[in-house]
């Protein structure tokens, strides 16, 4: 009896069901793939057959083999026949004077029955041959059955792995085409998104009066009250209407200190307007100078106004 070695024990240990999940769907897995390791795995299969009819398993493989292996039919009918089989041999070896043989794990059943077949003054009852021949005929078709099973697990292995593969590959372009439509939408969004409004700037006017008064007396100093936040203060003053020339304005304190200037202004209906920022004029005395370009490209004075910034 050849040495049982870790790989026959495992394939035992399969066949019994006696493995973990992971590993009987690993054991499957080769001999599905390697016809050597199904070759291996049918010759353990038999010599566990032959132990377990020759009564010559442990008290766990037994209970393991009937619990599990004898569950399927065909594996039933299997024992069965190595049993008629092993019984016929056994018989003759005895009748011949010949002590029963362990049939090697490695050896099929249908060398070891034409071994026997043809080995000189082997003669079988009638009976016995028939026994004998009904049992290498059940081998012989049950290995061919085993082999086209084998052969379409493999077809339907190779199906299988050829589908997640292309499984794998439509995820990965579904993937790439999800991302590609969550960066449009992205984009979309973004464009569409409501704009922040925009602050606009706050202005008051105010319509200054000249130092002079018509008569020739001088006005009251005229106050501007700017409150707080303002941006722009609008100065409107009165100029003849028809006036058409480029004017300029500047705005300087009462010390003399020039805080603001303007120049190419433009009359409309018979007013200069100038937009002075409101962080131009703090809390002081002004005086605004108004001047035109005449057509010669001198400078004339027009008016002067004077008022005072009061900040609220």
């Amino acid at each position: 009896m050849r040495r049982t070695t870790e790989h026959d024990e495992r394939t035992i240990r399969y066949l019994l069901g006696d493995l973990p999940e992971t590993e009987q769907t690993a054991v499957e897995q080769e001999y599905f793939v390697d016809q050597e390791k199904f070759e291996e795995v049918w010759a353990t299969e038999n010599d566990l057959v032959d132990r377990y009819v020759r009564g010559r398993l442990s008290r766990r493989e037994r209970e393991l083999f009937e619990r599990n292996y004898l569950q399927s039919p065909k594996h039933r009918e299997r024992v069965a026949i190595s049993r008629k089989f092993l019984e016929a041999a056994d018989s003759q070896e005895a009748e011949s004077g010949v002590s029963p043989r362990v049939i090697p794990p490695a050896q099929s059943r249908l060398t070891v029955i034409l071994n026997a077949l043809l080995r000189p003054r082997f003669l079988l009852p009638a009976t016995a041959f028939l026994l004998m021949l009904s049992a290498l005929s059940w081998t012989a078709l049950e290995r061919s059955r085993l082999n086209e099973e084998l052969g379409k697990a493999r077809s339907q292995l190779s199906d299988r792995q050829r589908r997640q593969r292309e499984i794998a590959a439509q995820l990965d372009a579904e993937r790439e085409q999800s991302g590609r439509w969550k960066s449009e939408l992205d984009r979309l969004q973004e464009t569409l998104a409501p704009k922040p409004p925009q602050s606009h700037p706050s202005i008051i006017s105010f319509l200054l009066r000249s130092i002079l008064s018509p008569r020739g007396q001088s006005a009251d100093q005229q106050q501007i009250p700017i409150p707080r936040g303002t941006d722009l203060v609008s100065l409107r003053m009165e100029i003849a209407k028809g006036d058409s020339r480029r004017f300029r304005a500047s705005i300087r304190t009462v010390g003399g200190s020039q805080v603001w200037s303007r120049r190419s202004l433009k009359p409309v209906s018979g007013a200069i307007t100038v937009n002075v920022p409101a962080d131009k004029l703090p809390a002081e005395y002004y005086f605004l100078k108004l001047s035109a370009t005449t057509p010669t490209g001198e400078t004339e004075e027009i008016n002067r106004y004077s008022f005072r910034v009061v900040r609220k």
